[in-house]
């Protein structure tokens, strides 16, 4: 009996959320993605310890598609039948060294810093867009840019003990982030979450394995199981976020991945009792501050072109 209930509570669960309009549908994705990255982050940093960064991305590949492989079984879902393979594949490259960086930021750094320095990806798409793609770029985003790069420098502190390797590593991840995340939503616009998934967790295995048996290591029982987690929490959190960009507006939902800095602290001080300094809370303040804004600016001139265009549409 008990079941059932739960099975018909966890039914109307699913029907509330479907009702809900899209861009609190993708919030709620991006929210629940946030969770699930944060985790990995701690698995990651626990794994560090004794394995080499390349053996622990290549486990998080491995188990990835090993996850997934049952859901492409089921869904009949062959993931090289796609027009975009060399789209695929190069998103592939780009997101498994922007993987590689970002683990070993995190394992030699702070969550809470390494969480921190990862949210400049936003600033990056805008210069990208700008430069390599001709997208108009005006005064107000520039300078949300601009001074969101001004918080990247204040937590790096140039000059001072915390710039090192690590968190020039935890900048080039998050460069390859907003490009790999520029490639991801162009082709979440044509295929499903799950093809796009699962292309990643091939090509990227792929391009891992050879690396990582020069460095293997054969993991202790516990971090077996950490490797393990990584692998499922990353394609878990990859998926949600996917669905939570797919069906929604950029803009509407960036500014909820925000929250993985609050739970980043949490878990950094309950983990490994860390802190984060104070210059890290500052430049995360204006980090997140610019990229709201930069988010606010797009959705206002999002508006601003749908109604220029409205007058001139077609008759029906």
């Amino acid at each position: 009996m008990s079941a059932a209930v739960a099975r018909l509570s966890a039914l109307s669960l699913f029907v509330n959320i479907r009702a809900l309009p899209a861009n609190l549908r993708g919030a709620l994705w991006v929210i629940a993605a946030g969770a699930m990255f944060t985790l990995v982050s701690v698995f990651i940093r626990l794994s560090s310890a004794e394995l080499d960064t390349l053996q622990v991305a290549f486990f998080r590949c491995v188990f990835g598609l090993l996850f997934i492989a049952p859901v492409l079984a089921r869904l009949r879902l062959n993931p090289f039948a796609t027009p975009r393979l060399g789209q695929h594949v190069t998103r592939a490259l780009i997101g498994t060294v922007s993987m590689l960086c970002g683990f070993y930021a995190v394992g030699h750094l702070p969550i809470a810093d390494s969480t921190s320095i990862s949210f400049s990806a936003p600033l990056f798409i805008t210069l990208i867009a700008a430069v390599f793609m001709g997208e108009k770029v005006r005064w107000r985003r520039w300078t949300a840019t601009i001074v969101g790069f001004l918080g990247v420098v204040i937590m790096l502190r140039p000059g001072g003990e915390v710039l090192q390797p690590a968190a020039l590593v935890a900048v080039a991840s998050a460069l390859l982030m907003s490009i790999a995340a520029m490639m991801v939503k162009r082709l979440s616009a044509h295929e499903p979450a799950m093809s796009v998934l699962a292309t990643f967790a091939i090509f990227s295995t792929v391009m891992l394995a050879v690396p990582a048996i020069l460095v293997w290591r054969w993991p202790s029982p516990t971090v077996w199981l950490y490797v393990a987690a990584i692998g499922l929490g990353a394609t878990v959190g990859q998926y949600f976020w996917v669905r939570g960009y797919a069906i929604a507006q950029a803009s509407a939902v960036a500014p909820f991945d925000y929250l993985r800095m609050p739970l980043s602290v949490l878990m950094g001080f309950l983990v490994f009792a860390e802190l984060p300094t104070i210059w890290t809370l500052v430049g995360t303040l204006i980090i997140a501050g610019s990229g709201l804004y930069i988010a606010y600016r797009e959705a206002q001139l999002g508006r601003k072109i749908t109604a220029d265009i409205k007058p001139h549409k077609a008759p029906a």
